[in-house]
Parts: C-alpha cells; structure tokens; sequence
C-alpha cells in the first residue's frame, strides 16, 4: 500500500492534479487491516463514501493499468457518475489482478452502463461485480449494450443489479446474455420493475442455462408461479452443477490412474521385453562360447601350468626384493637415528655458540655501558673547566673596569695640574715678563712634550683595551663553541651508543628467531621422516602378509586345478575368472612394491637434501658471527677514534688556557711608563 500511495503522488505531480486528503488516509496501511482481517492488507482497496472528482479518477484509471497487487475495490457512494466510470472503465480493463468491483450507489446511467458492457467484453478476469442502487435500467439500448458484453463474458460469477430501474424489455436483453454464459453462478435483481413479462422473459433465458445457481427475484411484481418455475430451474442447475463437479472429480481421479496404470503396464511390458531379449542374447551367447570354452579349456590348461611356474618364480623375485626392501628399510632407520643424533648435536652446539654471543654481548654492553659512563664524568670534569674560564673572563672583565677607572682618574688628576700651572704662570708673569718669556718657550716645549707622550700613552692604552675586548670576544665565542660541540658531541654520542644498543638487540632477537624457527622446522621434518619411516614399515608388514596370503591362495588354487581337471565341463569360466583375478592381482602388487621402491629412494634424496641444509645453515651461521665480531671491532675503533677526538680538545683547551695565563702575566707584567712622568 506504501507503493499504491507513491505511485498516486507521483501520478499527481506529474499530471498536476491536486492530491484528495480522503484518498491518502484511506492509502493508510492501518486503515486496510481493520477492513480485511481475514485476507492481505494490500488486496483490498476500500474507497466507498469518499468522493471521487473526475481528475482523481482519470488518475485511478492509470493506477489500476499497471497495478497487480490489488484484487478487492470497493467504491460505493464515491459519486463516480458516467463520466467518471468511462475514466476507470479504461483503467479496468487493462488491468489483470481485480477479482471484485462494488460500484454501489453511484449514479451510473445510459452511457455508463455503455462503459461497464465494453468493460465486461474486455476483461476476462472479474468474478464479482456490484451495482446496487444506480439508474442502469433507464437507457433500453444502453442496457443492451451491457447484456452483450456479459453474454460474452467467461469470467464472471456474480452480478448485483438490485434497485437500478430495470424494465422488462432489459430482462429480456438479460435473458438473451443468459442464454450466451456459462460462468455466471449468481444473479441479484431485487427491488427492479420486471413485471410478469420480464418473469417469463427470465423463465425463458434460464431454460437455455445450466451454470446459474441462485437467483433473486423478490420486489419485481412478478407472480409466484413464475418464481416457483425460476427457483424449479435453480435447484435443477445446482443439482446439475454439484453431479458435473462430482463427476468431474470423479473422471479426474479415474484420467490419474487410468494413467498410472499405463505408464506401469508400459514400464513391465518394456522390463519383460528386455528381459526376454537379454535371455536369448545369453543363450546364444552360452551356446557359442560353450564349444569354444571346450576347445580352450585343454590349452588353457597347459598356459595355466606354465603361467603357475612362472607365478612362483615371480613369487621368489618378489620375496627377495621384500628382502632388498627390508635392508633398505633399516638402512633408511639408520640413517633417520644417525640423522637425529647429529641434529642433537648440532641443537647443543648452537645453543652453547648462542649462550657465548650472549655472554660476549653483554660483556661489550657492559664496557660501552662504563666507556659512556666515563664519558660522562669526562663532560662534567669539561662543564667545570668552562666554569673556572667563565670565572676567569669575569676577573679579566673586572680588571678591565678598573683599568678605566684609573685611566679616568689620571686625566681627571692631569686636568687639576694643568690648572694649577696655569695659576703660577699667572703669577710668574706678574712678577716678570722676562722670566715668563724663557718659561713660556719652555713651558711649551715641555706642554708639547707631555701632550705627545699623553696622546701616546692613550693610544696605547686604547689599544690594549680594544686587544683585551678582542680577546675577550673570541674567548666567549670559543667557549660558546666549544660548549655546543660538546653539547652536540655528547648527543650524538649518546644516539651513535642507543643505536648500536638496538641494533645489537634486534639483530640478536632475530637471529634467535631465525634459529628457533629453523629448529622448529628440523623437528617438523624429523616427525614427519619418522611418520614415513614408520607407514612404510607398516606397509611393508601388509605386504608381506599379503604375500603370505597370496602364496596360500596359490596352493590353494593347485588343489582347486586338481579338483578342476575332473570338472571341466561345469567350472571352467571360474577357473579362468580365478586365475585372471591372480594375475591383476599380482600385477597390482608389483607396481605397488615399484612405487613403494620409488618413495624409498625419494626419502633418501631428502636426507641428503636435508644434510646440505644443514650445513647451509651452518654455514651461514658462522657468517653472520663473523659480521658481528666486524661489527663489534668497527664500533670499537669509532669509540677509540672518539677517545682521541676527547683527548685532542683536552689538549687544545689547556693550550689556549695557557696561552691565556700567558697573556694575562705579560699585560699586567708591563710597566706604566707614561703615568710616571706627569707626577714627577
């Protein structure tokens, strides 16, 4: 019903026609199950008191031309009128799913009943029709219309007509359609205007009918002889209906097993042909073979001699290869135990070389453990030394402080002097010219003097502070350096040691896990060369009791010759089956035995395989101890090589230290010549 209500909508939109709110709700799914418990909710389509407009029909009509899944519709009092019954005329009668149509109170008049007689001679699919309180009656010819469609119907088994006006020239229409059907079971035309004539018309079309079984007369003004003669008709029918419908049965179930019994009849007339047939086939075949079987029966004799002696020269053959078999057999368990023990063998010697490596690694674990633990100590003995420079570089800052301190002082001291000579010059020119005049020349002499030997001592003092800050840059630059280089020297020490920890690690573990597999894989083998060892064994025994029953069969057979030459006539296809029977027998035993053969030599092709792998993977063992201890001595030079790198840096600092103390001894070492002449 989901389906019914999304075509609906989709057929509205298409054809832009508005959608009726009465229709969806009865689209509802729940309002189908209340109506219809006793068949599927998606049969019945229940749409009576709801009022169809003309655009809703058109778009029903397209509905039903398509839709399947609809059996029951019931539309009475939906006020369809004609037109509306000549749109969903159209759709009926294309449709093949509806079984039942109630067209109820519905105002169908002349045209109208056009349609549903076109509908009739259309569709051959429904069985019930109800058209209960309309005007079909009204129109003559429109009626007749509809009577021949329904003449020509061969589906429908019911039809109400009860209050449409029915006249009774219409009766007399329907009794012509009646003489016409044979489907039609039920005939409704109660409360219609038949009268006495219509009676008979009916009395009359009903005589030609045999399929009516009730028909409805009651409020037709028709007399009840009339109605007694119709009912007479009705009970005739049913009567007739309910012997053809046994006796249909009836014939059905006799066609069954009129059948059954042909297809058996045939089935043992062909068995007993065959089998007649199969009889003389053998009774000739009996007769010809029986002379030829005397004839080859002496020669068969004589084959059969020789064929025992060389059976039993064969059967010495077969016992001494049995014997070859068994040699080989303990041969091959020899070599299986001979094979287990140097697997043991080797198990214990690569566990014991794995317990050494594992020894050896911890040991250079342990030493790369205390060299990194030394390296350690090494930097933080480093850290300190570049805390006694930094101290150092203080002290030198704060020397250099005070060095211009002084420096101020002596100029402020230079400047107080010069004022003070000044005063006595001006005192000196005051007490005389002359004099001043012999001072003065040398007083300048003397200034000039003093001012070269002050600018000089500036300059010179200017440039041991700028040669000092020099130094002291490039010794904080260096030690920035050197901290980084140790910083950077040290981290990749640590990450070169880790690597080589993991790697060391995963190399071991899967060294381990390629041997622990391999030993898995050895054992597997071993178990799987001790099952073969042990089924051929097995099967070697079967075998060899085989042979013992076939050397009893065979003597048992001589005696069964002897007993033979004496009943020739009667057993000799037995004998010859018999000894057919040895032979393939024999020959089965043989290829057995060569086959069996074959696998001993492909056992032994694996042995030898298995003992190249074996030393393969020693092999390779030993290889991969040999990278190792490569390994091992190049991350032991790398760690000298770094030790050297250590050492050259220690060297390196304590020069520069030296060089360092040695600079500063000279610089205060140094006499301050220019200081001296001015205090004087």
């Amino acid at each position: 019903m989901d389906n019914l209500k999304q075509t609906y909508l989709q057929l509205c939109k298409e054809n832009r026609v508005e959608v009726q709110q009465s229709v969806l709700s009865v689209l509802q799914p729940r309002d189908l199950s209340n109506k219809s418990s006793h068949r599927p909710p998606s049969s019945l389509l229940d749409l009576s008191t709801t009022s169809l407009s003309l655009q809703t029909c058109a778009i029903f009509s397209r509905l039903f031309a398509n839709d399947t899944s609809i059996t029951e519709l019931k539309l009475s009092d939906s006020m369809i009128g004609d037109e509306g019954v000549k749109l969903l005329a159209e759709g009926f009668s294309k449709n093949t799913s509806l079984r039942m149509i109630d067209l109820k109170g519905n105002n169908i008049r002349s045209s109208g009943t056009e349609f549903l007689g076109q509908l009739l001679r259309r569709n051959h699919n429904i069985k019930r029709l109800f058209l209960e309180w309309n005007s079909i009656g009204l129109d003559s010819n429109a009626f007749a219309m509809f009577a021949d469609g329904l003449s020509t119907n061969n589906c429908l088994e019911l039809l109400d007509l009860r209050n449409n006006q029915m006249s009774h020239d219409c009766a007399g229409e329907l009794a012509v359609a009646l003489q016409k059907n044979s489907t039609l079971k039920v005939l409704d035309l109660r409360w219609n205007n038949l009268g006495i004539v219509g009676g008979r018309c009916l009395l009359n079309g009903l005589q030609h009918n045999d399929t009516i079984i009730q028909v409805d007369l009651n409020g037709n003004n028709i007399p009840q002889d009339l109605i007694k003669a119709i009912d007479m008709l009705r009970t005739n029918n049913e009567s007739k209906s309910n012997l053809s419908q046994q006796h249909q049965t009836r014939q059905d179930l006799l066609t069954r097993e009129i059948r059954q019994l042909k297809k058996e009849k045939r089935q043992q007339v062909g068995d007993l042909i065959t089998k007649i047939d199969r009889k003389d086939e053998e009774m000739q075949k009996t007769q010809r073979n029986t002379g030829e079987r005397l004839r080859q029966l002496q020669e068969a004799l004589h084959e059969r001699k020789t064929a025992f002696n060389s059976l039993q020269a064969k059967l010495s053959m077969t016992e001494a290869e049995l014997s070859l078999a068994d040699q080989k057999s303990h041969d091959l368990t020899a070599l299986i135990d001979h094979m287990k023990e140097e697997h043991s063998v080797i198990t214990s010697t690569q566990q014991k070389e794995i317990g050494h490596e594992r020894e050896e690694r911890f040991l250079i674990e342990s030493t790369l453990s205390k060299e990194i633990s030394n390296y350690r100590d090494k930097n933080e003995q480093m850290e300190n030394k570049i805390e006694e420079l930094e101290r150092k570089c203080q002290q030198l800052q704060d020397l250099v402080y005070n060095l211009k301190e002084d420096n101020a002082e002596l100029h402020a001291e230079l400047k107080v002097q010069s004022t003070e000579n000044e005063e006595k010059l001006q005192k000196e020119r005051h007490r005389g010219r002359e004099i001043n005049r012999d001072l003065e020349t040398r007083h300048e002499k003397e200034q000039m003097r003093l001012r070269q030997q002050m600018e000089d001592s500036e300059k010179s003092y200017k440039e041991r502070i700028g040669k000092l800050e020099q130094q002291r840059l490039t010794l904080e630059e260096e030690i920035s350096r050197q901290k980084t280089q140790q910083v950077a020297d040290r981290m990749a020490m640590e990450e070169q040691v880790l690597q080589a920890k993991q790697r060391v690690k995963e190399e071991e573990q899967q060294r381990s896990k390629f041997l622990e597999d391999k030993i898995r894989l050895l054992q597997n083998a071993k178990d799987d060369l001790q099952q073969y060892s042990s089924q051929q064994s097995q099967s070697s025994a079967e075998y060899q009791a085989k042979f013992s029953n076939a050397t009893l069969e065979i003597e048992s057979l001589k005696r069964k010759l002897e007993d033979l030459n004496h009943e020739l006539a009667g057993k000799a296809n037995e004998t010859i089956a018999e000894v057919n029977k040895v032979q393939l027998n024999h020959s089965k035993q043989m290829s057995k035995l060569e086959a069996q053969v074959d696998r001993f030599n492909d056992v032994q092709e694996r042995c030898e395989m298995l003992q190249q792998k074996l030393k393969d993977e020693n092999k390779k063992h030993q290889l991969e101890i040999e990278d190792c201890e490569n390994k091992i001595g190049s991350l032991q030079e790398t760690l000298r090589s770094q030790d050297n790198e250590f050492s050259r840096l220690r060297e390196e600092d304590v020069q520069r230290a030296s060089m360092l103390q040695a600079a500063f001894s000279n610089y205060f070492s140094m006499p301050r010549t220019p200081l001296a002449s001015p205090r004087k």
